[in-house]
């Protein structure tokens, strides 16, 4: 289910969905995606659960940050387990939880932890600095950790 013959791996798995990603395929990416899968983005203190709610999250973040794009150093399997870092990078072209857009870009180490079961991703932790995206877009820190708390707020109450 899910696999087909060139992604037969749990790396190679991995590596076509941040591919979709960094062509802003989100459809493409889902496709690597297990219908219960949960997206945690650790700096925004972000969970998104199922296919609906995490492309509609990579959707926003695609539509503030255009041209992201990820280039993996490494990509490494241990079991379910698949770990990857690298950087990612972009530029603020639209607003992103009420942060209005300084059309900055950022270039962050990353890293990302993903478990794939049967073909498909299950889970994802990813890892990056939240400081430092913040310095480089120009944004100040403080006032971003307030509009995502706020939209983390706004989430919790339109998921009841």
């Amino acid at each position: 289910m899910g696999m087909t013959q060139e992604h037969t791996t749990s790396t190679d798995v991995v590596r076509a969905y941040a591919q979709a990603k960094s062509q802003a395929d989100i459809q493409a990416a889902m496709r690597f995606c297990h219908p219960g899968v949960v997206f945690e983005t650790i700096a925004f203190q972000a969970v998104a659960s199922g296919l609906d709610e995490v492309a509609r999250q990579n959707s926003a973040f695609l539509r503030t940050f255009p041209d992201y794009v990820v280039q993996l150093e490494y990509l490494v399997a241990a079991g379910d387990l698949v770990i990857g870092a690298g950087t990612v990078r972009a530029t603020m072209m639209e607003s992103l939880v009420g942060i209005e857009p300084t059309g900055r870009a950022f270039a962050l180490p990353f890293a990302c932890h993903w478990t794939v079961r049967d073909g498909l991703i299950v889970h994802e932790r990813f890892f990056f600095d939240f400081h430092q995206m913040c310095e480089q877009l120009g944004l100040s820190t403080e006032v971003a950790a307030e509009r995502f708390a706020a939209w983390r707020e706004r989430t919790k109450v339109a998921a009841r």
